[in-house]
């Protein structure tokens, strides 16, 4: 397998280079895609004008450590959605002082999201939180047909973050 996916390197190239016209900086927050997406868009030449970061916070405990979450953030905590992540974008957007900051968070298989929100069956989900440094903000759910790899929903997952990624950052 070549890496990054050919179709992560299509979308990864097409958000580096339309950051790296305007002069803006990106972040990322990662759960269930562990990294991926950061990888993908630091496989571009030149993103080092660009990408100032990424968290791959896998673990709730590792929200906490670099993320600003408390332990009631953890005793609270109900599964991911859409609001969940744009909290987790807004923390590291801020402390990275970004232009955009991406966060996901989801199931890829074989925990299933279900025990925390029974109306996602299985895994192929994903929540995905979008902020920019001038308050705009877009969060999205997807699911991913099924049944897929670990493997497979996790690079299906960092697809559907950097196209949503990318459609915002083309529709400005």
């Amino acid at each position: 397998m070549s890496f990054p996916p050919p179709a992560l390197q299509v979308i990864a190239s097409k958000v580096a280079s339309l950051l790296m016209q305007r002069n803006e900086t990106l972040s990322i927050v990662e759960t269930a895609t562990g990294g991926l997406m950061s990888a993908a868009i630091l496989s571009i030449p030149g993103t080092s004008k660009c990408f100032l970061g990424g968290v791959t916070a896998y673990s709730l405990e590792s929200r906490k450590a670099f993320l600003g979450w408390t332990d009631e953030n953890v005793k609270t905590y109900n599964g991911p959605n859409p609001e969940l992540v744009l909290g987790l974008a807004r923390h590291l957007r801020k402390t990275l002082v970004t232009t955009w900051c991406l966060a996901e968070s989801g199931a890829t298989g074989p925990t299933r999201p279900d025990v925390y929100r029974p109306d996602i069956e299985g895994p192929g989900y994903c929540a995905y939180g979008l902020v920019r440094e001038d308050g705009g903000e877009w969060g999205k759910e997807v699911r991913v047909p099924q049944p897929k790899t670990r493997d497979e929903n996790m690079v299906a997952l960092a697809e559907e973050g950097l196209k949503f990624l990318l459609e915002h950052l083309e529709n400005l």
